[in-house]
């Protein structure tokens, strides 16, 4: 029994060596910031962390008009549901799905962002999607504004 205590012990430390991957905190407050500005009416084209493909009058427009598809008030509550992230030579690209709680529906908002070399996280892509009994919504596609296709 004494034998097996230093290598249950040795084992521990390893383990807790051991760290798993977590959000970046920069991603994810720029992702429900975004959120927050579409959901208040606030001015998108002073938002400098949307890309050049967002910033234009057609994609913010899109932007601006998602508004108009989320329930009435602030959300209940919000919740980082999902993310993963990918780096290469290029620089990084992270997705997050935040859900956002309202009286019978939530909302899914998907925040796509890349950091380039410069360092600085830019936001690609948004989409909403619903759940909970959001009526017609089955057939509907989500809202969807996403900068072209680049290499990472």
């Amino acid at each position: 029994m004494h034998r097996l205590f230093p290598a249950a012990l040795v084992a521990a430390v390893t383990v807790s060596a051991c760290s798993l991957p977590t959000i970046d905190k920069e991603a994810d407050a720029k992702a429900r910031t975004l959120f927050e500005q579409v959901r208040t009416q606030a001015d998108l084209g002073a938002n400098a962390d949307l890309a050049p493909d967002l910033r234009t009058p057609e994609a913010l427009a899109q932007l601006a008009g998602m508004r108009n598809a989320l329930p009435p008030g602030a959300p209940t509550a919000a919740a980082l549901r999902s993310w993963n992230a990918y780096s290469g030579t290029g620089g990084s690209r992270t997705n997050l799905i935040h859900a956002y709680s309202y009286p019978g529906r939530t909302v899914l908002a998907e925040t796509v962002l890349t950091k380039g070399k410069d360092g600085a996280w830019r936001i690609v892509g948004f989409h909403l999607t619903f759940e909970d009994g959001a009526p017609g919504q089955g057939d509907k596609p989500a809202l969807t504004v996403t900068e072209k296709p680049q290499d990472i």
